[in-house]
């Protein structure tokens, strides 16, 4: 009997966690503020009269194009009280160019252009607009680019190489990485069951944004990235370590690899939804290369594009190696807290807001749309919404021994 308890306390577990991915993502109304000023960028490129930007391609990058953005942890300090959206401005004809002079001339026909409250931030290796104006608030991390010698794609395909400010160009390669990322979401976990759940030159060019629908419609990779990212935040606030915090790309490479081991092992071994996002959290440090002293997480389509760059800097690196694997301990802790059997409904909403940032409103609702003869998640077995009326209703402790008998756990992953 026992073990019906667990299975069913699993089973709303796992709808917690997939209905919680849905709502830390953005809303349709935030998403497309974003798509509107997101496509004015071509019209301030496409009026400049320097042959730097002539005929740039402007595309999208970053979690918005993974389709992995989380709304913002409402009142957080820095850059994490803003919704994070990334551009490649893609430059046919910067070769030839020093990183300096692409840079100062993407900051310079920004600054002119835009018709922002705050003022263009310069990045390392672009530039920053924030729209301070929208609630929540939004910024376009903005990164121009050119190809590498020897690819003759256009419009972004392929290798690129972009400005730094400190060590000249570097590589990159966003859009293969976006396709090897959703070509890994296609591999299918085998689950025990499936069931549904609930100017003078030519003007400048620009890819759309992928439609809401494609953004909204979440995978179990997507899902497993979104909870691990907003737990990041939540982690780095609680914890101080807003500046050393893994960055997206390091914990999104990581978790498609291991998503690409668990699917690998589901084939031989059918895995309950929940025990694959469990294992493909735990997973994730598997994939971290060393290279003598040096760390690697590199792009999978693009050896020289190394994620965890940062990682190696004689002077801050074992700060951010150290943060990471701080937050990694935590998160394997947070993406289990249903499992475990808090004392009361307030302290297990307690830990799950310190977690994920989401508050006992939410908690509530996904408690009452899973069986009233299910464990919930975080107490103890037996723990049932028909257990707790009764306990209201009579003042007392309502035995559900056998409230769980032939009740079967949510079997769905996304």
């Amino acid at each position: 009997m026992s073990t019906n308890n667990e299975d069913t306390k699993r089973g709303s577990w796992e709808d917690f966690l997939l209905r919680a991915a849905r709502e830390i993502s953005l809303t349709e109304p935030q998403y497309e503020v974003i798509d509107k000023r997101y496509s004015v960028l071509q019209d301030i490129l496409s009026a400049s009269d320097n042959p730097l930007l002539a005929e740039a391609h402007i595309f999208v990058q970053g979690s918005m194009r993974l389709k992995t953005t989380i709304k913002p942890v409402s009142g957080a300090p820095d850059d994490l009280d803003t919704i994070d959206a990334d551009a490649i401005i893609w430059l046919p004809y910067a070769q030839g160019a020093s990183a300096h002079e692409v840079l100062e001339a993407i900051n310079d026909r920004f600054v002119q252009g835009s018709r922002v409250q705050k003022d263009i931030k310069p990045l390392r290796r672009g530039i920053r607009i924030v729209y301070a104006d929208e609630s929540p608030g939004f910024h376009i991390d903005i990164t121009p680019a050119r190809a590498v010698i020897g690819n003759a794609e256009e419009k972004g395909l392929g290798r690129l190489e972009v400005p730094d400010r400190v060590t000249g160009w570097k590589a990159s390669s966003p859009i293969p990485y976006s396709d090897w990322l959703s070509s890994a979401s296609m591999q299918r976990i085998t689950l025990e069951s499936f069931s549904k759940s609930r100017g003078t030159f030519d003007s400048a060019t620009q890819d759309p944004l992928p439609a809401y629908k494609d953004y909204a419609d979440q995978d179990p990779l997507r899902a497993t990235i979104k909870l691990l990212k907003r737990h990041r935040d939540e982690w780095a606030i609680r914890s101080c370590n807003e500046s050393n915090r893994p960055i997206s790309a390091v914990i999104t490479t990581l978790a498609t690899h291991a998503y690409l081991d668990v699917a690998q092992q589901s084939r031989d071994k059918p895995l309950r939804p929940l025990d694959a996002i469990l294992a493909i959290v735990h997973k994730m440090p598997n994939h971290i290369e060393r290279r003598g002293s040096n760390y690697l997480v590199c792009n999978p389509t693009d050896p020289g594009e190394n994620f965890a760059e940062k990682w190696n800097r004689p002077d801050e690196g074992a700060r951010y190696r150290e943060a990471f694997f701080e937050w990694h301990a935590s998160a394997c802790e947070s993406v289990s807290l249903g499992l475990e059997s808090f004392e009361s409904a307030e302290s297990f909403a307690k830990a799950v807001n310190e977690s994920f940032g989401i508050g006992s409103a939410f908690i509530t609702e996904v408690n009452n749309s899973i069986p009233s003869n299910w464990t919930l998640p975080g107490r103890p077995d037996g723990t049932t919404r028909n257990s707790v009326g009764m306990s209201l209703l009579f003042g007392g402790v309502s035995s559900s021994k056998n409230s769980q008998v032939g009740v079967k756990p949510v079997d769905r992953l996304g």
